[in-house]
């Protein structure tokens, strides 16, 4: 009998007429192809998925693309909000904006967000820079002899006392947030208040200490509680308003040469003045009986000879006169090189007036520690206001047209040049007097010497 090919339609018409052997091998074989159908069917689900995920990858990179760099842009880090300010202390004491978000600082290179203000830090160059600078000097927060191009130390610094004054984060980067209030209307000027730490509050103290204000061990460089008692103590004796802030007239008022003395070191100065002619008059008389109780013959030649060279030299100023200027001008070159550093008077770093008094003291000038503003007013020294009017060492004061008052000072030394401490060099150095800066920004000269 012929073999039957097992046909799908034979096995279902003779199913139950199939021995025991052909059924199982009939359904391994249809498990096996079901098995590699559904390998199948998930390796082309696999396939489709792939392509399907690349494509739409490749469309969201598309539109994406399209978008403004803002929205790409990673979201500006939050900053930890600062001490909260005493709202008599703002420009605008209405204000109201949540402090959380004044305080958010973009300090990117580069970033362009609202006000299209590019961050900028030390040193950078360019034409941002300088207009950066001359907003700080406006604003009374930077002293330098003129804007530039280079974001250095002092302009760092400066930086640093705007964020500290309008409670922003204090990272000396001039970023979106900084320069936008730096240049509105809202921008405070410079002043120093409770609770400011810093270089600049160590200079306020020390001179309230040599006023007589405040006591040598309470300078710490921080404004607390007693440097504020001591600036309304200063503020009421010299006729201003006596708010403990030490604002533009009250700076200016303390590094002049007006500024009055406490009560206290006034009444000591009094005292002090009355015992010194006492003790003059005793040494008079107890000289002058001596001679005259001997012979005439013995006192003629012990007078004489001995009044005679001392008188000489003490009515004759010139050569007193010439050693303390030449004595000035040597230390002036002995700090050729020293550091630049905003506050310091020496002797290893100075900034411009430190520069100044320190010399004047080593070379026995009586002065007090002036800022360059002070000592260009100091009317007890000759005024000259002509530069071709200069002796070596007159005292050389300038302003730029970013500042309304004078903001440097230096040392003249004749042929042409002078010493200052230079912000902008970051030292003291010796340079020309004569190039067409100098000349436009000449305020005046002092002569300490007569």
């Amino acid at each position: 009998m012929e073999k039957q090919k097992l046909t799908i339609p034979y096995i279902i018409r003779n199913w139950s007429s199939l021995s025991v052997a052909q059924k199982r091998t009939i359904l391994t074989l249809l498990i096996f192809s079901i098995s590699v159908l559904l390998i199948v069917i998930a390796i082309i689900i696999g396939i489709s998925s792939c392509a399907g995920a690349k494509e739409a990858r490749s469309v969201s990179e598309a539109t994406t693309a399209e978008l403004p760099a803002l929205l790409r842009a990673p979201q500006a880090e939050r900053i930890m909000d600062p001490e909260p300010i005493d709202p008599e202390d703002l420009t605008d004491p209405e204000e109201t904006d949540d402090p959380s978000e004044e305080n958010v600082e973009t300090n990117t290179p580069g970033d362009t967000q609202s006000g299209s203000y590019t961050a900028l830090k030390k040193h950078d160059k360019g034409e941002d820079v300088a207009e950066l600078q001359g907003r700080l000097m406006e604003l009374g927060y930077l002293e330098i002899e003129e804007p530039t191009d280079y974001f250095g130390n002092s302009t760092e610094y400066a930086v640093l006392l705007f964020q500290r004054q309008h409670g922003l984060k204090q990272d000396g980067v001039a970023g979106e947030q900084t320069q936008s209030l730096l240049f509105s209307s809202e921008a405070q000027r410079y002043m120093l208040l409770e609770g400011a730490e810093g270089r600049d509050v160590k200079m306020l103290q020390e001179q309230l200490v040599d006023l007589g204000y405040l006591n040598a061990d309470d300078v710490d460089s921080v404004y607390g509680e007693k440097t504020v008692e001591a600036v309304k103590e200063f503020q009421k004796r010299n006729g201003l308003s006596a708010d403990g802030k030490a604002g533009e007239k009250t700076l200016e008022r303390l590094f002049g040469e007006d500024a009055k003395t406490s009560k206290s070191l006034e009444a000591k100065q009094k005292e002090e003045s009355k015992i010194t002619p006492k003790a003059t008059s005793k040494a008079t008389s107890k000289t002058t009986p001596k001679p005259s109780s001997k012979s005439s013959s013995k006192t003629t030649p012990k007078t004489t000879p001995k009044t005679t060279p001392k008188a000489t030299p003490k009515t004759t100023p010139t050569p007193k006169k010439d050693s303390r200027l030449d004595k000035m001008i040597k230390v002036a070159h002995s700090k050729i090189g020293c550091d630049y550093i905003l506050g310091d008077k020496g002797p290893n770093s100075f900034d411009c007036s430190g520069f100044v008094y320190y010399c004047l003291k080593e070379a026995g000038v009586s002065t007090s520690r002036l800022d360059a503003n002070g000592f260009s007013k100091v009317r007890k020294w000759k005024n000259i206001t002509s530069l071709s009017e200069i002796q070596k060492g007159d005292l050389l004061f300038f302003k730029s047209d970013k500042s309304d008052r004078v903001s440097h000072c230096g040392i003249y030394i004749g042929s042409g040049m002078m010493i200052d401490a230079s912000s902008s060099s970051g030292k003291v150095v010796k340079r020309s007097v004569s190039t067409n800066y100098w000349k436009k920004y000449f305020v005046n000269a002092r002569r300490p010497w007569g």
